[in-house]
């Protein structure tokens, strides 16, 4: 499906667009159109969840000779927000530090902010640190690796708050309703404005190098 472009009188540099349809689930996303090395953005967890039949995913990640994504999934079983990675066909990753503190029973606490800091390549590796605080109240950071990635470069950067299902006859299913914000979104230690791309049952909001998602489906 096409997007048409629309600009709302009275914000600044925001964008809405027709829905276009994300394959395996719903969600918005961004593109930030721009070969970068280091992407880092504030990312404001929703402080109430409401999610069924899919898996709630915020993240962000890469699009070039491999495809990245790079973030947060819910778990509902323990209601927190566990750092997630994948590049290209590889998700196995490698834990640099923090893995007892935000892994298992452990994540991060809804309504918190997350710092994250995604390195495409950093020695051959694609590398994240994610800084905030868990769901026992400890205030630390997890970095994990997909190691030898060796990105070069990529074409565009991405920000996305999904709920994903394993298969398309299922979307009818997803029932959500939360809100995330990215702030500070920076790549290379610049301010960047992101684009909107797609709005799949999610009111998706620019303004600066601010992002504001709200992902809203009660019916089929």
């Amino acid at each position: 499906m096409g997007t048409l472009p629309v600009s709302i009188p009275g914000l600044s540099q925001t964008q809405e667009i027709e829905a276009a349809q994300l394959s395996k689930g719903i969600g918005g996303r961004t593109y930030i159109n721009s070969n970068g090395s280091i992407l880092v953005t504030k990312i404001q967890l929703p402080s109430t969840m409401s999610v069924s039949n899919g898996t709630a995913y915020i993240y962000s990640g890469f699009t070039g000779s491999k495809e990245a994504d790079i973030g947060l999934q819910y778990s509902s079983t323990y209601n927190v927000w566990k750092p997630t990675m994948k590049v290209g066909a590889n998700n196995q990753e490698t834990y640099i530090e923090g893995k007892d503190d935000f892994t298992y029973t452990k994540g991060f606490k809804p309504g918190s902010t997350v710092q994250m800091t995604i390195y495409k390549n950093l020695n051959g590796h694609t590398r994240a640190t994610f800084w905030g605080t868990n769901n026992v109240g400890y205030t630390g950071r997890i970095i994990t690796e997909i190691q030898n990635s060796n990105i070069g470069s990529v074409t565009k950067w991405k920000l996305l708050s999904t709920v994903a299902v394993t298969d398309d006859i299922y979307r009818k299913d997803i029932r959500a309703n939360f809100s995330t914000r990215f702030t500070d979104i920076t790549l290379d230690n610049r301010a960047v404005t992101p684009v909107v791309d797609t709005q799949d049952f999610t009111k998706v909001q620019v303004s600066g190098n601010t992002v504001n998602m709200q992902v809203l489906k009660t019916t089929n």
